[in-house]
């Protein structure tokens, strides 16, 4: 299977245990151009943790961010990284970040996942 990017983002955070500090991608085929999207991707979550974490925080009603999965958690910080990054539609970010949680955690995770990053697109980043 043929990754893209934003598989490869997420493997590269998840493989880290969200260490935005030390984390690198992981040995990947991607092309040109996907290389440089995970990397803006990639450099847009370490400039701005702290915001993404707050939003996280404000969107997740009853539910404190430690209590908050891993691969959730790791699909919340690179959608709403890729959201601010405003290259793609939300939608179509919305539900590819929901895709991957989809793969790699429950329907139940993807459904969290799917209503915090589409609350966060349609109330904090409007396009």
């Amino acid at each position: 299977m043929n990754k893209d990017f934003r598989s490869v983002c997420f493997e590269s955070l998840f493989e880290s245990d969200l260490d935005i500090k030390e984390f690198i991608l992981v040995k990947n085929d991607l092309s040109v151009n996907q290389t440089l999207r995970a990397e803006q991707l990639l450099k847009q979550i370490t400039n701005n943790l702290n915001e993404i974490v707050l939003l996280i925080k404000k969107y997740s009603q009853n539910w404190s961010f430690e209590r908050i999965a891993k691969t959730e958690k790791t699909s919340l910080i690179l959608g709403i990284g890729e959201i601010q990054l405003n290259l793609t539609p939300s939608k179509v970010i919305v539900s590819e970040w929901t895709k991957l949680t989809d793969k790699h955690s429950t329907s139940n995770g993807a459904k969290f996942v799917n209503a915090i990053l589409d609350n966060i697109s349609k109330n904090e980043f409007k396009n």
